[in-house]
């Protein structure tokens, strides 16, 4: 059982792929490209000169504990997910890209697919299907 977990988090770890995106009004094309992490995922994009890498976290996921007594004592861990993620990426000439995503798995499978909007420090919004 713990070979299976370990290759399960080797192969989560190692996936990654692009998302295509698109400025809202010009129509010009933005690839980003994502790597999956267990608890976070990687993003970089090119929008003209300038290349942003970022930080993708679930928003709005949880932890629970609970010790429960009666005829026997139990410790209860739980957690929750959502399909909601918010990523900053900052670029090398000084912009940033805000985005919130919403993956189409809620346990956070990257590679499942999802929609997404960014908006860049200078106004501009990227619509982003992946």
């Amino acid at each position: 059982m713990r070979y299976i977990s370990m290759v399960f988090f080797a192969l989560l770890a190692a996936c990654s792929g692009t998302m295509t995106g698109q400025v809202r009004g010009t129509g010009e094309q933005v690839q980003f490209n994502y790597e999956q992490g267990l608890d976070h995922d990687i993003y970089t994009a090119r929008i003209g000169s300038e290349n942003f890498t970022g930080k993708a976290i679930m928003d709005g996921s949880g932890s629970t504990y609970a010790t429960a007594w009666g005829n026997d004592f139990a410790n209860v861990f739980g957690s929750t997910t959502t399909n909601r993620f918010i990523a900053v990426l900052l670029g090398d000439q000084g912009n940033s890209l805000n985005c919130q995503m919403r993956y189409a798995d809620s346990s956070g499978f990257t590679n499942a697919g999802g929609v997404g909007v960014c908006k860049h420090s200078d106004g501009r919004i990227i619509d982003i299907v992946w």
